[in-house]
């Protein structure tokens, strides 16, 4: 997503779908720290959408003046009628609420439905990518090296940012569809989950 008229083309889809799949990209894994390098999105299983916005490498598009696209994005992200679903979502609330956005209808969380499901097991996303879907992921090394030659993600092209950031949220989405029934099938373990598990997300 380059442009206003693409991303309001994009918040109009998901607005209509009334819930999806949110994932921000940054410069930091401390999320007191991070700047927001980008944003994706997906509604659907196997449709995603990748907005950059701190894309600085030479030769790099234009994209959209981060103030703009989160002017564009604040309604829906503060709309508590349209469900967001995260992975560790508790890092990207910290990023969007230091940039003044308050993220309302965080309804899901899959590293937390996989805790409560079975909290003896690893419940990042390429782990979970692989248990619950039997898909590999883009590795972040893949797009943004290792060791002393990793670079920044807003130094990656935006081409393989997109793959990566783009599938992080269509797994997101795709791994809530799996888990979520699985907990619905067991009372108290969706209970754990709804009443203490979502509720601390905020803290």
């Amino acid at each position: 997503i380059l442009d206003a008229p693409r991303l309001q083309e994009w918040i109009a889809t998901l607005r209509r779908a009334g819930c999806f799949a949110l994932d921000t990209e940054t410069d930091s894994l401390d999320p007191l720290r991070a700047n927001l390098v980008g944003i994706s999105f997906a509604a659907e299983s196997g449709r995603a959408a990748y907005l950059p916005l701190a894309h600085d490498y030479p030769g790099a598009p234009a994209q959209l003046p981060r103030e703009e696209a989160l002017a564009l994005l604040r309604p829906l992200l503060e709309d508590a009628q349209v469900r967001k679903i995260g992975q560790h979502g508790k890092y990207d609330l910290h990023v969007f609420r230091r940039l003044g956005i308050e993220v309302r209808g965080y309804a899901d969380d899959t590293m937390l439905e996989s805790f409560v499901l079975n909290s003896s097991q690893r419940h990042d996303m390429d782990s979970l990518a692989r248990r619950v879907l039997g898909y590999e992921t883009v590795p972040y090394e893949a797009v943004a090296g290792k060791g002393a030659r990793q670079i920044p993600f807003g130094a990656v092209s935006i081409e393989d940012a997109t793959r990566y950031a783009a599938e992080d949220a269509d797994i997101t989405l795709r791994l809530h569809r799996q888990l979520s029934p699985r907990l619905e099938e067991v009372p108290t373990l969706q209970s754990v989950y709804r009443d203490i598990e979502m509720p601390l997300v905020q803290v």
